[in-house]
């Protein structure tokens, strides 16, 4: 098996783990007699862990090879993730979720990377699709059986199950030394730095873009389970599984990427990704049945891969010879932006302000849609 495939199936387990609260939630908030605002917390302090620990790995593999680096930080995630299925209060729970996002910060980015290194910019989004599908895949799963095991079981067991399923993908990648040598990162940069990147015209527009877009789609997305309980008066299966089709939304815009990139521009795709993730959240604020909701989830799917597919293109080009540290930038953004938006969005839903909520989360993504599509704003190589 060569290294991608390794990286593809711990992105996979990673994605399962970025976006399993939102479908526990619930749960989660009952067992340690919290509030959804106050349990959500967990996915504040794990996005910023996530992000914080770019600024290590993104240097660490442009030195020492992604492969080298991702198979270390997996087994510590096994560890953590474990243990938070234990957790017997909310502030140990928390803890260990900011240790298990610091782990699992590793893979996709640096998968991301990896193909970086390996994909001309041409063939790029077509690699990038289909890690987006795959992730996109793990994301449905996550939902559903996150629901069915929380609903039937516990969401301990979760947890536990899935943290253990870690240790062997993760062991198998110290056997591709011998096996297959990890080629290093082409033009490998050491002089540049955080502070070149930072200052850099082309990274600035992306840097931005990114962080807005998680700030609002994220922040957003961490509670809809909740709502979904709320308004329409569903069960932990029934919200799992309507979250769910999120995931079916992004696996299929993933699929779909090589064949929209031969007929839309860069701009033109992530233009009307922002407009449909925009008209999703929208269509919560009237009072619709859960149809619509099921229909809203599709669609937010659909609009994330053709917006967040563009950024993370022009991401892995911004500097080629630190591909490392510019790609670690881009995802300490991105989850800065979710645990920004998690912590702020979660007052809102906390006082009963749903409908602000939506408004103000649509409206966010269909500018960063427009503010992503502008011409000057595109990377070329």
């Amino acid at each position: 098996m060569t290294p991608l495939v390794f990286l593809f199936v711990l992105s996979f387990v990673m994605a399962v783990d970025n976006r399993i609260i939102a479908p526990l939630l619930p749960s989660i908030s009952d067992s340690l007699a919290a509030t959804p605002g106050a349990a959500g917390l967990a996915m504040t302090t794990y996005a910023f862990a996530y992000g914080a620990g770019q600024l290590v790995y993104g240097p660490l593999s442009d030195r020492y090879g992604r492969v080298a680096v991702v198979r270390v930080a997996a087994l510590l995630f096994c560890v953590c993730t474990t243990l938070s299925g234990l957790a017997a209060t909310l502030p140990q729970f928390v803890a260990l979720r900011l240790l298990t996002g610091a782990f699992a910060a590793a893979s996709i980015p640096l998968t991301l990377a990896y193909i970086g290194d390996r994909f001309a910019y041409g063939e790029r989004q077509t690699a990038i699709g289909r890690l987006a599908a795959t992730t996109s895949s793990a994301q449905a799963l996550s939902a559903s059986v996150g629901g069915i095991v929380a609903h039937f079981v516990s969401w301990r067991l979760m947890f536990m199950g899935y943290g253990v399923l870690t240790l062997l993908p993760g062991l198998l990648m110290f056997r591709l030394d011998s096996a297959r040598p990890e080629p290093p990162p082409d033009a490998h940069d050491a002089a540049t730095g955080f502070v070149d990147l930072l200052t850099d015209r082309r990274a600035i527009p992306v840097y931005i873009a990114v962080s807005v877009e998680a700030f609002f789609l994220w922040g957003g997305f961490t509670y809809l389970g909740a709502f979904a309980a709320r308004r329409h008066g569903l069960d932990q299966l029934q919200v799992g599984l309507l979250l769910a089709l999120f995931g079916i939304g992004t696996m299929t815009g993933g699929l779909l990427v090589p064949r929209l990139t031969r007929v839309l521009s860069e701009g033109a795709l992530a233009g009307s990704g922002g407009l449909v993730m925009g008209a999703a959240f929208l269509a919560h604020i009237p009072r619709w049945p859960w149809p619509v909701f099921a229909a809203a989830m599709l669609m937010l799917g659909f609009g994330y891969m053709a917006l967040h597919t563009t950024l993370q293109l022009r991401g892995t080009e911004i500097n080629p010879a630190a591909r490392g540290k510019a790609f670690s930038l881009f995802a300490f953004f991105l989850f800065s932006g979710v645990a920004l938006g998690t912590a702020v969005l979660g007052r809102l839903i906390d006082a009963g302000l749903e409908d602000l909520l939506w408004a103000l989360c649509g409206g966010g993504l269909a500018l960063v849609g427009l503010y992503t599509a502008w011409p000057r704003r595109t990377i070329r190589p």
